[in-house]
């Protein structure tokens, strides 16, 4: 049976059956936030397991795999309490120990499981795409047969959210192969260094609410380049918060809206210089650092939605829905390409997005085309990548579009951040707790989004 609610963008009726957290509207093909109550509910188990493992139980520690799972998704669906409460359930451990093991899966860290007689994993964590050395215990004796009487050596390829089973076999299989030639069972996973996951959580603080450092549906983010203040708005409400590079709350101010109408702005950026370019109701609105009023920069037949700053302090705005404008500081018009994106896919295009590198090399999200739109600092069509789809590169309701400093093209939508070279190459992907809705890099690398779940985070990305 389907679910039925308006489309806040155009007001049509959405029919909706399933669990995404964001659908398009087929009318206005806007990115559309499924209401909670709404939402399909996954089933989770809800009984209670031993969780120290003792000796080795092969389908019990399955079992307690796909637990850790179901926490797992949990966490990832930005439903942080609800896994809190199933990893006490399952682990019996207290609040604070099951907050840091859901915040370390959220965050795609590895989880450590304590070892047992049999299987001594004191030292081994268990996460996507990390590699795990079984080898003959040093105190084991000395038979065996031919080529096993040596180290046994497996690498297992351990993902916690796919490839548990077949890992597990592996470790029986061991066990059977050394019994089989009356070699000790005993098998020690030695310490280890495991490779870092792509990408890591460093902070994250906010959350739903309207006092300080809280958010109603934050959307906008930017970095200040110089001194690495975070600032941070919500969609609608038009209040702008300023963090310090620890995450504590600075100071905010609130943008007016016309005619009573709210604001409805989901990007900004700071420039070197601290000021703060904010698009509303089409026009750019320049702040100081701490919310004073500079200039507003109105442009005839430009509505101005969207900006990045380039190294050099252009502006480089998107205008009209896909226009590409490149202005001064104070506002002044360069050069612009009009119908940059429809130009080239022959598809409409009302939501663009734009980024732009270090080199001055302009990169276009196109929300409607589902694709990123290269071109050059002079405005030249160059190349396109993405398309619509659910594979690796391909977009599902993209939302945000950044360039790190080494030229990689960062692009988020409900999969995660997708993060592309500068030809296009799909390269990785961050997983972010929830959905981000706006990212922003500091001069050192690390990325920042705005949430679904109402917070910031930080992410440290693997060089």
């Amino acid at each position: 049976m389907n679910d039925t609610f308006n489309c806040p963008t155009c007001g049509a009726p959405l029919d909706y059956k399933g669990s995404d957290p964001i659908i398009r509207c087929p009318y206005c093909n806007s990115s559309v936030i499924v209401p909670e109550n709404l939402r399909g509910r996954p089933k989770f188990s809800t009984e209670r397991s031993d969780f120290t493992f003792g000796k080795l139980d092969m389908n019990g520690l399955i079992k307690q795999a796909r637990r850790i799972n179901e926490v797992k998704e949990l966490a990832k669906a930005g439903k942080i309490q609800q896994a809190v409460s199933l990893y006490r359930e399952i682990s019996g451990s207290d609040e604070a120990a099951a907050q840091e093991a859901v915040a370390r899966l959220a965050a795609g860290q590895p989880l450590v499981l304590s070892g047992t007689s049999t299987l001594d994993a004191s030292s081994a964590a268990w996460t996507s795409d990390s590699i795990v050395e079984i080898t003959r215990s040093p105190t084991a004796g000395k038979t065996g047969a031919g080529v096993l009487g040596w180290i046994i050596a497996i690498i297992v390829f351990v993902a916690i959210a796919g490839a548990v089973i077949p890992a597990l076999a592996a470790f029986g299989g061991v066990a059977m192969i050394m019994r089989e030639f009356n070699m000790p069972v005993n098998v020690n996973i030695p310490a280890i260094s495991l490779p870092m996951s792509f990408a890591s959580r460093e902070l994250s603080f906010g959350g739903e609410g309207s006092g300080a450092g809280l958010f109603d549906d934050p959307r906008a983010i930017a970095v200040n380049p110089t001194n690495g203040e975070i600032y941070a708005a919500g969609y609608s409400d038009g209040r702008v918060q300023v963090f310090g590079v620890d995450g504590a709350f600075i100071t905010q101010w609130t943008i007016s809206a016309e005619k009573g109408n709210k604001p409805y702005f989901d990007d900004m950026a700071v420039a070197r210089d601290g000021a703060v370019y904010i698009p509303v109701f089409g026009v750019l609105q320049k702040y100081d650092s701490r919310g004073a009023l500079l200039k507003v920069i109105k442009l005839d037949g430009a509505y101005i939605e969207n900006l990045d700053i380039g190294a050099d302090g252009t502006l480089v705005a998107v205008a009209n829905g896909e226009d590409i404008l490149w202005l001064t500081p104070e506002g002044e018009l360069l050069r612009r390409v009009d119908a940059a994106v429809s130009s080239i896919s022959d598809d409409s295009e009302l939501d663009a997005k734009v980024a732009v590198d270090g080199l001055g090399k302009v990169y276009m999200l196109g929300a409607f085309n589902n694709a990123v739109f290269v071109y050059s600092p002079e405005g030249r069509y160059l190349n396109r990548f993405g398309g619509d789809g659910d594979e690796s590169g391909q977009f599902r309701a993209p939302m945000a579009i950044e360039v790190d400093g080494k030229g990689r093209v960062f692009v988020s939508d409900i999969k995660g951040v997708q993060v592309f070279d500068g030809n296009g190459r799909y390269l990785n992907v961050v997983k972010i707790s929830g959905v981000a809705f706006g990212i922003a890099f500091d001069d050192q690398g690390k990325l920042y989004a705005t949430t679904n779940s109402g917070k910031v985070e930080k992410y440290d990305i693997k060089e």
